[in-house]
């Protein structure tokens, strides 16, 4: 996972389906919704604009077409899942007992056609089914409705108390991911460890969307036969005294916001080129 900062963002909102203000699509579809959710008449609300084509063009183009939980491409495999980062519907937490989720909340109803509120998700990362970890336990996993919080007594009912909120799961629209999360050469991915311990914020978006889950750390590994592969070129033409023009091409078209697995690839550099980074001008 990776951080796709809000400032400077090249893909504006989707004017047409997420249009503001007093006449826009988005306020229609809170002022219809809003009698029925004050009655829990639940079987007429309406929640279609984010899934809008030109909504889903902009989130491809933004994510790069990638997963922005576990960073997997989509390409050729799956049109993706647009998800929401808070649920439109009933958040829900992990039940520890059961491993099942558990509603908690009606959810965030009025953020339903929010643009900053909508992700890109792969199947796997979002829909909840029966999975295996990398250590061999099957548990389920996909985020779906699921949406922790430090303290559930901040939970918002209303817009405005959301910024009361402490959020356990990543945005990767506004949190530095590499700051809770942290990689294995082998490709597995754990809570990011400092003075207070582990990542809570880490913890839990590991577990919400299975970022450990088996496969997925397969895929990494395979990944780095790449990247290990142009790093250790790199450092060979760098002792021969020759520049490794074409390696460091590969490496950095690898490093590249919309490829896959970034975060990943970032762990290896800063791992096994850390002495050569400012010689060829990488940021650690």
């Amino acid at each position: 996972m990776i951080r796709y900062p809000r400032r400077g963002e090249t893909v504006p909102r989707p004017p047409v389906p997420l249009r503001g203000g007093k006449k826009g699509n988005a306020r229609k579809e809170r002022e219809h919704n809003a009698p029925h959710l004050a009655s829990g008449d639940k079987d007429k609300l309406k929640f279609g604009l984010y899934k809008h084509d030109d909504v889903r063009q902009a989130l491809h183009q933004l994510f790069g077409r990638k997963c922005v939980f576990c960073e997997s491409s989509l390409l050729g495999t799956q049109p993706g899942d647009i998800e929401h980062y808070r649920p439109k519907g009933e958040a829900s937490v992990l039940d520890p007992a059961s491993g099942k989720h558990r509603p908690i909340s009606a959810g965030y109803p009025w953020l339903a056609a929010s643009w900053s509120n909508l992700l890109l998700s792969c199947a796997d990362c979002n829909r909840p089914r029966r999975q295996v970890d990398g250590a061999g336990a099957v548990r389920v996993m996909g985020k779906s409705c699921l949406f922790p919080l430090a303290d559930e007594k901040a939970r918002a009912a209303t817009p405005w108390a959301v910024r009361r909120e402490a959020a356990l799961l990543l945005n990767p629209r506004r949190d530095d991911p590499d700051l809770h999360l942290a990689f294995t050469d082998e490709g597995g991915i754990t809570a990011r460890r400092g003075e207070g311990g582990a990542s809570a914020r880490g913890a839990a978006t590991i577990t919400c969307c299975g970022l450990d889950r088996a496969e997925l750390v397969e895929m990494r590994l395979r990944h780095a036969k790449t990247v290990m592969a142009a790093i250790r070129h790199i450092i060979l033409a760098l002792e021969q005294g020759r520049e490794p023009d074409d390696d460091l091409d590969d490496l950095l078209a690898l490093l590249a916001p919309h490829s896959s697995y970034v975060a990943f690839t970032r762990h290896l550099v800063r791992t096994h080129l850390s002495p050569y980074l400012d010689k060829l001008g990488l940021a650690p």
